[in-house]
């Protein structure tokens, strides 16, 4: 992602914003084992949890995996159908490519909608976590955000193919 042909404030921009979104997931994870670790200490050697840890750790891992979609998007590991992939002729493949991203982008879009029309549904009914008492849509709202994210990605994919990061290798 860091090639000269492609406009240096773009390249910036989401190297930025993959380091947030890596920084956060990985205090997320990490928030999520130290709550689950510390309800199991205090289970076993004090015979209570913590109260509140396993929702919490839920809810962690939730937002970790949201943006794990995102990063793998961002690191071209995310998942993809390939039986295709041979049977166009491969001088095809960069408009392919294309419009691969653009069909990507429309369907995350789509998602990203209706992921904020549930969050806002679930703001507007006031639905909490009886556990934690804490409302529950910002946490949904970050599937608004992850899909948004993705999304806007695969256009700049589309628009700067030089952007599109190689895909991992097939296992």
């Amino acid at each position: 992602m860091t090639d000269a042909t492609q406009p240096l404030a773009v390249v910036r921009a989401l190297q930025g914003l993959q380091a947030v979104e890596k920084a956060v997931a990985v205090f997320a994870i990490l928030a999520a084992a130290a709550s689950l670790i510390a309800d199991l200490l205090g289970r076993e050697l004090f015979g209570q949890g913590v109260f509140g840890a396993q929702r919490a750790a839920v809810h962690l891992t939730f937002v970790a995996g949201m943006l794990g979609f995102v990063l793998a998007t961002d690191n071209g590991e995310h998942l993809r159908i390939k039986a295709t992939d041979h049977l166009l002729p491969s001088d095809w493949a960069p408009w392919i490519d294309r419009l691969g991203s653009v069909l990507s982008a429309v369907i995350l879009g789509v998602l990203a909608w209706h992921a904020f029309g549930f969050s806002m549904q679930t703001r507007g009914v006031g639905e909490i976590s009886v556990t934690l008492g804490i409302p529950i849509w910002p946490i949904q709202a970050l599937m608004a955000y992850a899909f948004v994210s993705a999304g806007l990605r695969h256009i700049l994919y589309a628009l700067l193919p030089a952007l599109r990061p190689q895909e991992a290798a097939s296992q």
